[in-house]
């Protein structure tokens, strides 16, 4: 990382403190100017994050066109897909299952006896129902989604999957027709590629105002601390998302071999956009400018297997999900059978990969799951109430996990995919030597 890249990064985390500590102590002394500047201070972090979102569908559809199109056809994207695939739902099924491990033994040291959420939330119940009812996607509504019938609305909204899926079946075509027609479309992506990424790093150097703004306006809302019992679930869900994200590490050194600085380093950026926008989707520039530059990844691995895993894989569903189901029921006293628990996980799982890379979305998917496991709704809408802290982990929980699986597939796919001149694409000028050819 060059001194300027180190520089911006820690100015950002700086920032970041510095965010936090002052919405805090509005919150916490009330002052009406005091809260009024950090009010005022949100919707300009939301503009920056917004600019940055110009840049994410560009930079996706470009250089997913690259790897899978310059490839020379859909074999090693088949691959990379498989293996991402696997790596996603093997990830999701262990997070959960160690959710349901952890849970009984870290409840049973909690002062949870006396606590209850009452009926408080009987009516944000009743309103969230609806919405509930709208958000539950079946598996069949899923699948018709992933072809849009207005990209154009669906790029507005964030659906960036069903982009994929149409940009890759282009790109699949694109690679079996002759290459002198094939060439200038990947000359014109390359060069739009290019300057979007210029954009970019103009961009991301305002990133430190810009964290200050988010996290200043955020800390404002939510204060320091809760009490009760939705402190304690705070706490929990927090602790177990900060646990998991840290184990990412081990994991990545030893499956990819990597060194554990490099990734650090180059997780780094992408880290700080999420815990200041508190998406996944917002950090993805940051996550291929990083991936690419400072650990060497690939632009066959950058541009189809980072953008895949934003786009379905949220690797706190399980975890935030699991814990909220056994923590309520503990709260409330309702029995839970281990085959129930069992569907929960799966049927988490499942709706974790249609869930956008946004703040705070998904949440209503899950309410019937909840609802069949004889949960109150009330005790879900309240602790999704305060959903602002742990949101901040799980989206630096699910960054990580991208980074992480980006780079064990860019390891495991094999000389196709980690040699960047096998996609048809020149590595930048400086890149590292690729994670997936390094000796054993």
């Amino acid at each position: 990382m060059s001194r300027r890249r180190l520089s911006l990064t820690v100015l950002s985390l700086l920032a970041l403190a510095l965010g936090l500590g002052l919405g805090a102590l509005a919150e916490g002394l009330r002052v009406p100017w005091l809260l009024a500047v950090a009010a005022k201070l949100g919707p300009l972090g939301n503009l920056w994050v917004d600019v940055l979102k110009v840049t994410v569908v560009p930079l996706v559809l470009v250089n997913l066109l690259l790897g899978v199109a310059g490839a020379g056809g859909g074999g090693t994207a088949g691959r990379m897909g498989a293996l991402s695939f696997a790596w996603f739902v093997g990830l999701l099924v262990a997070t959960g299952l160690l959710t349901w491990l952890a849970m009984p033994p870290l409840m049973a040291v909690l002062p949870l006896a006396g606590l209850s959420l009452g009926s408080a939330g009987a009516e944000a119940t009743r309103a969230a129902l609806p919405a509930a009812g709208a958000a539950g996607i079946s598996p069949y509504g899923w699948l018709v989604g992933l072809v849009p019938t207005d990209p154009l609305g669906a790029a507005a909204r964030g659906e960036i999957l069903p982009l994929i899926v149409l940009t890759l079946a282009f790109a699949i075509a694109l690679a079996h027709v002759t290459p002198a027609v094939r060439q200038p479309v990947l000359d014109l992506a390359r060069a739009v590629s290019e300057a979007v990424q210029v954009v970019l790093r103009w961009i991301l150097a305002l990133m430190p105002p810009a964290v200050f703004c988010l996290t200043c306006a955020l800390a404002a809302r939510t204060g320091t601390a809760s009490v009760g019992a939705i402190g304690l679930f705070v706490a929990l869900v927090v602790g177990l998302l900060v646990l998991f994200t840290l184990l990412l590490y081990p994991l990545t050194v030893a499956v990819a071999r990597v060194p554990l600085g490099r990734f650090a380093r180059a997780a780094a950026p992408a880290q700080i956009v999420a815990v200041g926008s508190r998406s996944s989707l917002v950090s993805l520039p940051s996550m291929v400018l990083g991936m690419g530059r400072d650990l060497g990844l690939p632009s066959a691995v950058t541009g189809f297997v980072l953008p895949l895993s934003v786009a379905t894989f949220k690797l706190n569903r399980t975890i935030s999900s699991v814990a909220r189901l056994l923590f309520l029921a503990r709260l409330y006293g309702v029995p839970l059978e281990p085959a129930q628990v069992a569907g929960f996980i799966g049927a988490i799982v499942l709706i974790s990969f249609g869930t956008p890379g946004i703040p705070s979305t998904g949440s209503t998917m899950s309410l019937p799951f909840y609802l069949a496991m004889g949960i109150p709704l009330d005790g879900v809408v309240i602790l999704g109430a305060v959903d602002a802290v742990p949101d901040i982990f799980k989206t630096l929980l699910n960054v990580t996990g991208d980074m992480s699986v980006a780079a064990i597939v860019a390891r495991q796919a094999g000389p196709a995919a980690a040699d960047p001149r096998s996609a048809g694409i020149a590595p930048a000028v400086g890149h590292p030597p690729s994670v997936g050819t390094r000796p054993a």
